[in-house]
C-alpha cells in the first residue's frame, strides 16, 4: 500500500511538471512586462559603474549628484541615494477584485521565487475562505521583480489561479522594501480603500487569524490604530558589515523613532489612509519599518506594543515550536514553509491539550 501511494505521488508530480512546461511553451504572452513606466520613455537606464554586479537596469534616470561625495559608502547605499527620487513604477500583476465587505486585508511581503512560502500560507492561516471565520478576509502577496526565476509566465498563472499577486516593476532588494510599502499604500487607496483593517507581514510569519480577529473585535476602523512588536530607542547600526547599516550622513539622530518590527503589524483603515498621505511627501529611507515609524511620528500616531506579536520569534527557554504557545499569540516570525504547515496542523488540532496558553492575546 505504501509503495502504491509512493508511485502515485511521483506520477502526480510528473504530470504537474509536464503541465507547467506545456503551459510555459503555449502561453508566452502571459506576464509580459511593460518596457516603460506610464508616461515615460521606454529607454533603459543602466546602473552606474560602481553598482553591484548584476544590478537590474532601471527605468528612471539616476541622480548622480545625490550620490556624489559618498564614495566610501557600500554600493547598495550609493545606488539607493542615486535613485531614491524614483518613486513611480508600473504595476505588472494585481488582483482583479477586493471585496467591498473586506474586514481584514492580509498583505504579505514576498518575492517571486518564494513559491513554497506562498503555497504554505494559502493552505494554512491564509485560507480566506476557511469555514468558521466571522469576518471576510482578503489575501495579497506584494512582489517586485528578480530576474528570470521563476519565469513571468508562472507568476502570471499563479495570479490567474489565486487572484492574490500584486507585483510592481522594481527590483527585489532589501532597500526597495520602502518602495514596496509606498506602492502598496497607493494600491490600497485606489483598489481596496474599504478594507477596515490591514495586517502587514512577511512570508515567513505564522498568523493566528482567529486571535487577530478577536483582538480587532469592537475596534473602530475610523479611529487611529497601529499595533505590533514596537521597538523603542533603537540605535542606528553604524557597522558597515551589518545588513541594517546606516551612516550618519543618511540619519544623524541618536535614536530611531518608535516603530513596529516589519515582520508584522496591524493598522486601521484611517491610519492607512493618513499614512499614505505622509509617505507621498516623505523622503524615502532604506529600512522600511523605520520609514513607517518616521511617518507615524509625523502623523502624531504612537504605535502600540502588543506582546502577542513576536517579530523576533519565540526565544528560549521557551520552545520556539510549542503549538500551545502559538494558540495564544497573534503572529510569530521566521518559520519555514514546513514549520508553517506543521504548526498550523497542530494548532488546528482539536485534540491538542495545553496546560496553559500564552497570555499575549489578552493584551489590548
Amino acid at each position: 500500500m505504501c509503495r502504491r501511494l509512493h508511485w502515485l505521488a511521483l506520477y502526480i508530480l510528473l504530470v504537474l511538471l509536464l503541465g507547467c512546461l506545456f503551459f510555459l511553451r503555449k502561453s508566452p504572452s502571459l506576464g509580459t512586462y511593460p518596457l516603460a513606466l506610464n508616461g515615460e520613455s521606454s529607454s533603459m537606464h543602466q546602473p552606474p559603474a560602481w553598482a553591484t554586479k548584476g544590478s537590474r537596469p532601471i527605468r528612471c534616470p539616476s541622480n548622480q549628484s545625490a550620490a556624489s561625495g559618498y564614495g566610501v559608502l557600500p554600493p547598495r547605499h550609493r545606488l539607493f541615494l542615486a535613485y531614491k527620487h524614483c518613486r513611480h513604477f508600473s504595476t505588472l500583476l494585481e488582483p482583479k477584485t477586493c471585496p467591498a465587505d473586506t474586514f481584514l486585508l492580509l498583505a504579505v511581503k514576498s518575492q517571486p521565487a518564494h513559491l513554497d512560502q506562498r503555497a504554505a500560507i494559502r493552505n494554512t492561516w491564509g485560507r480566506v475562505g476557511a469555514g468558521g471565520r466571522p469576518q471576510p478576509l482578503k489575501l495579497v502577496f506584494l512582489l517586485g521583480v528578480e530576474g528570470a526565476t521563476p519565469p513571468p509566465q508562472l507568476l502570471a498563472y499563479e495570479s490567474q489561479e489565486f487572484d492574490d499577486i500584486l507585483q510592481w516593476d522594481f527590483a527585489e532588494d532589501f532597500f526597495n522594501l520602502t518602495l514596496k510599502e509606498l506602492h502598496f499604500q497607493r494600491w490600497l487607496a485606489a483598489a481596496c480603500p474599504h478594507a477596515r483593517f490591514v495586517l502587514k507581514g512577511d512570508d515567513d510569519v505564522f498568523i493566528n487569524v482567529p486571535n487577530v480577529l478577536e483582538f480587532l473585535e469592537g475596534k473602530d476602523p475610523k479611529e487611529d490604530l497601529f499595533v505590533g512588536d514596537v521597538i523603542s530607542r533603537a540605535l542606528p547600526i553604524r557597522n558597515t558589515r551589518v545588513k541594517y547599516f546606516i551612516p550618519p550622513s543618511m540619519y544623524r539622530a541618536r535614536y530611531y523613532p518608535r516603530y513596529a518590527g516589519g515582520g508584522g503589524y496591524v493598522l486601521s483603515q484611517t491610519t492607512a489612509r493618513r499614512l499614505r498621505g505622509v509617505m507621498e511627501e516623505a523622503e524615502l529611507f532604506p529600512i522600511d519599518d523605520v520609514f513607517v515609524g518616521m511617518c507615524l511620528l509625523k502623523l502624531g500616531v504612537n504605535p502600540t506594543h502588543h506582546p502577542g506579536f513576536k517579530t523576533f520569534g519565540i526565544r528560549r527557554p521557551l520552545d520556539p515550536l510549542d503549538p500551545c504557545l502559538y494558540r495564544g499569540l497573534l503572529l510569530v516570525h521566521r518559520l519555514s514553509p514546513l514549520e508553517m504547515w506543521s504548526m498550523w496542523a497542530l494548532v488546528e488540532d482539536g485534540g491538542l491539550k495545553c496546560a496553559a496558553v500564552f497570555p499575549g492575546m489578552a493584551a489590548d
